[in-house]
């Protein structure tokens, strides 16, 4: 039986991380499908997405305590972005890596949330050729790449009409439940997005202090 997913208890509510199938409610949403990262859903309509640690809709199996990071592809990042500055200063890899570190959530199995306007499969077909770096087709999300167990993630998916609006409900669902422990923990406690969203909403950004990290 798998792991349920521990309670927290902040301010007088309980502060409880965020499964699947709890992201997918607060849109009104029952996920539809899940597939590995690489593999595209069955599915041409427009939706929602969560990659994820786990398959399990309900549980926090496979929860890491800490994040790994592929250091090869924080060198891949340093040579393809010339110009990447962290704290107004080109890095090395150590300090780069360290910095990326401390936005994973370590009681949290959700890595991304993302929608797709027009087609699942279209959209993460894009997510998962875009490089590192790459300012297109789909740039947004890039800490994953940078994961040395990426294709061990899964993707679990849903149509919807209004991908839009579902996105910043789960979003919202999912910052709202970050414990108090986990927040204290981040590099941006104000910020407690899942590890690879990097904006939301529009125009609101992770306290990353990265400059020229695409190229």
């Amino acid at each position: 039986m798998g792991k349920q997913c521990c309670n927290i208890e902040i301010g007088g509510w309980s502060a409880v991380p965020t499964t699947i199938a709890k992201a997918f409610a607060a849109a009104g949403l029952v996920r539809e499908g899940i597939v590995r990262w690489g593999a595209n859903p069955a599915t041409s309509k427009p939706g929602v997405y969560i990659v994820s640690l786990t398959e399990s809709l309900d549980t926090c199996d496979g929860e890491l305590t800490e994040a790994p990071l592929a250091a090869v592809e924080f060198q891949r990042w340093l040579d393809v972005c010339p110009k990447l500055t962290l704290d107004g200063t080109r890095p090395t890899i150590q300090p780069l890596m360290d910095r990326i570190r401390h936005f994973w959530i370590s009681d949290e199995v959700i890595l991304y949330i993302g929608l797709a306007g027009t087609s699942l499969s279209t959209r993460l077909s894009q997510y998962y050729q875009t490089p590192i770096a790459a300012p297109r087709p789909h740039s947004g999300g890039y800490f994953l790449k940078l994961l040395s167990n990426l294709n061990q993630l899964w993707v679990h998916y849903a149509r919807c009409s209004d991908a839009e609006r579902a996105e910043d409900l789960m979003l919202q669902r999912f910052c709202a439940h970050v414990s108090k422990n986990s927040r204290r923990a981040l590099q941006d406690k104000v910020h407690p997005f899942p590890f690879a969203n990097l904006e939301w909403p529009r125009g609101t950004r992770k306290a990353h202090a990265l400059r020229g990290a695409r190229s």
